[in-house]
């Protein structure tokens, strides 16, 4: 009887350890990704200029009236002779433009870069029908959100996306064509000195990344600068931005949205408590040391402290983690309480997170 006893109690604890590994198997397994959406009754109505084309066009002419398309395109005319180009001023002659732009626009470097552009981007469909659905999504998420006016533009490697203020009141977001040349052009002739045009970045200069790292500039005007703190903060913020371009991009690879390879995802997601545990561990979550954990955040070829196979900027991957605890954990809170939040330690308290459940 003893022995039969023993059996019943040995079995009973067989099945109560099977239950909690598939219990714990199952919670660590659950999606928590937010329900795409129905946006097919929203209407989009996007207007692209092709400025590069119509400064070509202006300068082909007998007699060239950089005057009208200054008239024409207020806004970002200023912004882009003045800023951009950084090659006249309102307070000189438009014949000191008119010089200069006809030295810049027959210079041969802008005509192989331009050359370039036409060979890699014969039309624009695949980024004006990523950007019209995008941004159903996000006047789901934002419907008293202006769109803004795009515009394209070559300006030999200076900007990928700029926002400005647009004339008619609403935003306006330029896209610089020539830094998204990657397969087409050897950014490695760039300065050698300017890390932008390092492998580990100009991997993701190409069409693919185009829509979302223009909606990058758009969560950075949207939230404002990165915050100048510590690392839980600067996290919580670039957790954010990864968050919105999952809500506006929900078909999009991961490996799109973080900038990371196949392998390079891999890595992380396998290593989620190693990386919070790297953390913890060295004292960075709390940190206001710029130089501990500067190359954790931004663009870089590893994160140092980690293994060689931990890509760059890995902590804003996990920031993103913790996003999702947040959400999960605080079903009455809006997108716009996330939005608003900026306290770091009172995100991490709140998202009350642990690695590999979210």
């Amino acid at each position: 009887m003893i022995q039969i006893k023993s059996r019943n109690i040995l079995c009973l604890q067989a099945i109560v350890l099977i239950c909690m590994i598939i219990f714990t198997t199952s919670s660590c397994r659950v999606d928590y990704k937010d329900p795409i959406p129905d946006v097919s009754e929203i209407e989009v109505e996007l207007t692209f200029i092709h400025f590069d084309e119509q400064v070509r066009k202006e300068f082909e002419k007998e007699e060239t009236d950089w005057e009208a398309l200054m008239e024409k395109h207020p806004s970002f005319s200023s912004l882009y002779f003045e800023h951009i180009l950084d090659i006249w001023s309102p307070g000189e002659p438009l014949d000191s433009l008119e010089v200069r732009m006809d030295y810049f626009l027959s210079s041969p470097y802008y005509i192989m870069i331009s050359d370039t552009v036409a060979e890699a981007f014969p039309n624009m469909d695949f980024f004006e029908d990523d950007m019209e659905q995008a941004f159903a999504f996000f006047k789901y998420y934002f419907p008293y959100k202006s769109l803004p006016v795009i515009y394209y533009f070559v300006a030999e490697f200076t900007y990928g996306n700029v926002i400005f203020e647009h004339e008619s009141g609403a935003d306006g977001l330029g896209v610089g064509l020539d830094m998204f040349l990657h397969g087409y052009f050897d950014y490695s002739v760039m300065s050698p000195f300017n890390t932008v045009f390092s492998g580990y970045n100009t991997r993701t200069f190409n069409r693919d990344h185009m829509a979302k790292k223009a909606f990058d500039a758009i969560w950075n005007d949207l939230l404002g600068p990165s915050p100048h703190g510590q690392l839980i903060d600067v996290m919580l913020y670039y957790g954010k931005i990864h968050h919105l371009n999952k809500l506006v991009f929900p078909h999009t690879p991961d490996t799109v949205i973080f900038e990371y390879t196949h392998e390079q995802m891999e890595w992380v997601t396998a290593n989620e408590y190693n990386i919070y545990n790297h953390l913890v561990e060295n004292d960075l979550l709390y940190s206001i040391d710029m130089n501990k954990f500067s190359r954790l955040v931004n663009p870089s070829p590893h994160s140092p402290g980690m293994p060689p196979e931990a890509p760059g900027r890995v902590v804003n991957w996990l920031a993103y983690k913790m996003v999702r605890a947040w959400i999960s954990n605080n079903p009455n809170k809006t997108l716009e309480d996330l939005i608003d939040l900026t306290d770091g330690h009172e995100f991490l308290l709140q998202s009350r997170y642990r690695p590999g459940r979210y």
